[in-house]
C-alpha cells in the first residue's frame, strides 16, 4: 500500500484535500497523511511523515484575500522543509494548483520553488476537484507502477542498489555541470538500456542524429553513475558527430562534458586540453554561459594541481561571467569554492569575507543545505582568526539547521561542528 503526504498552504483548502484524501484510499488503495495549513509541528514530526511516503503532494491555493487572482502562493517554512526533505529523499513530488494558484516564472523562481517547478504541475478546479484529480492519480498510479517494476527487475537480476557517489563530507562526487540530476539509480539504469536500443538502432539505420543524441544521453547518465571511462567513450565517439554538425553551440558543451570527465578520471591534462578548447570556442561565440563554464573547469583543474592562486583567478572570472547572467546557484558555488580555496591558501580575512557573501547568496536561493555548511566552514575560519565569538554564532545556527535533515551526510558534518565547540572550548 503507498503512502501519500499531502501538505497544503491555506487554510481554506482543507476540506478540499480531506475529500481528495478520501478519493485517493479508495481509487489507490493507499494511506494518505495531511499537515492542516496552520500546524506548526516540531521538524522531527513531519520527516517522520515523510519517512514513511512515497509521494509528496503539495497543493497550492491563493490567499483567501486574492483568490480572485492568479497570485503565486505563500509557502509557509514547514512546506518548503518538506519539500526539500522530499527532495532529497527522492519522493515522487506531485504539485498540486487549485483555482487561480500560480508558480512563479523560471525567472524569478529560486529554492524549492525550482524544484516544483522541475515537476510535473497539475491544476485542479475546486468546483469540479473530482473530474480533475483523476488524472493526477492517474500519473501518481503510473510513476508508482513504474518504480515498483524497475525494483522488481533490478531484484531478479540480482544487482544491488546503486549508491550515491559523495565523500566522507558528503559532497557529490559527480561532475558539476554533467547535465542530469540524480534521479534515482534505477531511473538512469533505465534511460541506458533505452539509449543503448536507441543507439544500436540508429547505428543500422545510418542516423547520425540519432546516434549523436544517444550517445549524449549514455554519456551522461554513465557519467552520473560514477562509470567515467564508459562517459569517456561515449563522448569521445560523439565528438566527431558534434562537430561535422559545425554546431559549436552543442561542441562547446560537448567540451564541457569531455574536460569534466577526465578531471574525474584524473587525467587533468586532457582535462585542461578540453577546458581550454572550450574557452577558445566560447570567446569566438561570445557565449558567456560556456566562457563561464570553461572558467569553472580550469579553476578545478589547478586545484587538483595545489596552484590555487591561478585556481582563484579562474574561479573569479568565471564568477564574473555568471553574475552577469544572474546565475544566483552558480554564483553561490562559485563563492563557496573561492572561499575554501583563499582558507586553504591561508588567506583566512579574505575567505571569511568571500564565505559570508557565500552565505548570503545560500540564503537568498534558499539552499538551506548550503547554508548550514557554509556556515560551519565560516565558524572554523573565524576560530583560526581568533573571533570565538562569531564562530560560536555561526555554529549554533548550524546545528539549528542540521537537526532538521535526518539524513546520513549530515553525520560528518555533526561530527565536525562537535569538534569545533571543543577547539572553543580549549
Amino acid at each position: 500500500m503507498p503512502t501519500l503526504y499531502f501538505s497544503l498552504n491555506t487554510v481554506h483548502l482543507e476540506p478540499l484535500v480531506a475529500s481528495i484524501t478520501e478519493e485517493c484510499r479508495a481509487a489507490l488503495e493507499a494511506d494518505c497523511l495531511w499537515a492542516r495549513a496552520n500546524e506548526d509541528a516540531p521538524p522531527e514530526s513531519f520527516r517522520a511523515r515523510l519517512a514513511r511516503s512515497e509521494v509528496l503532494v503539495v497543493v497550492l491555493g491563493a490567499s483567501a484575500s486574492n483568490e480572485a487572482d492568479a497570485a503565486i502562493p505563500p509557502l509557509s517554512e514547514r512546506m518548503r522543509m518538506e519539500v526539500v526533505t522530499a527532495v532529497h529523499q527522492d519522493l515522487i513530488l506531485v504539485p498540486v494548483l487549485v483555482d487561480t494558484a500560480r508558480l512563479p516564472g523560471k525567472a524569478e523562481a529560486r529554492g524549492v520553488w525550482k524544484w516544483l517547478l522541475n515537476a510535473k504541475t497539475h491544476r485542479l478546479r475546486s468546483a469540479r476537484w473530482l473530474e480533475d484529480l483523476h488524472p493526477i492519480l492517474d500519473d501518481i498510479e503510473t510513476e508508482l507502477s513504474f518504480r515498483r517494476d524497475l525494483m522488481e527487475k533490478a531484484a531478479q537480476a540480482g544487482s544491488a542498489p546503486i549508491p550515491d557517489f559523495t565523500d566522507a563530507a558528503g559532497n557529490p562526487l559527480a561532475p558539476p555541470r554533467l547535465g542530469m540530476e540524480f534521479s534515482g539509480a534505477l531511473a538512469l539504469r533505465r534511460t541506458i538500456d533505452t539509449e543503448n536500443q536507441n543507439l544500436d538502432t540508429a547505428r543500422r539505420k545510418g542516423d547520425r542524429t540519432a546516434e549523436n543524441n544517444a550517445l549524449a544521453a549514455l554519456g551522461l547518465a554513465y557519467a552520473q553513475l560514477g562509470q567515467t571511462q564508459r562517459a569517456i567513450q561515449c563522448f569521445e565517439e560523439q565528438l566527431p558527430l558534434v562537430r561535422a554538425t559545425q554546431n559549436a553551440h552543442a561542441e562547446c558543451d560537448l567540451l564541457a562534458n569531455l574536460g569534466d570527465a577526465y578531471a574525474v578520471s584524473g587525467d587533468l591534462t586532457r582535462a585542461k586540453q578540453h577546458y581550454e578548447e572550450q574557452l577558445c570556442r566560447a570567446d569566438a561565440l561570445g557565449s558567456a554561459a560556456f566562457i563561464a563554464s570553461a572558467y569553472n573547469g580550469l579553476g578545478h583543474v589547478h586545484v587538483k594541481r595545489d596552484e590555487l592562486a591561478r585556481a582563484i583567478d579562474c574561479y573569479r572570472k568565471a564568477l564574473k561571467r555568471y553574475r552577469e547572467l544572474e546565475d544566483h546557484d552558480k554564483e553561490l558555488e562559485l563563492l563557496v569554492g573561492i572561499g575554501l580555496n583563499q582558507q586553504k591558501a591561508g588567506e583566512g580575512a579574505r575567505a571569511a569575507e568571500t564565505l559570508e557573501d557565500a552565505l548570503a547568496a545560500a540564503r537568498f536561493v534558499e539552499n538551506r543545505k548550503e547554508e548550514a555548511r557554509v556556515r560551519v566552514d565560516l565558524a572554523e575560519i573565524y576560530i583560526q582568526l581568533n573571533d570565538p565569538a562569531r564562530a560560536s554564532e555561526h555554529l549554533t545556527a548550524a546545528e539549528d539547521m542540521f537537526s532538521v535533515f535526518d539524513a546520513a551526510w549530515t553525520d560528518p558534518w555533526k561530527s565536525r561542528i562537535t569538534a569545533l565547540w571543543n577547539t572553543i572550548a580549549n
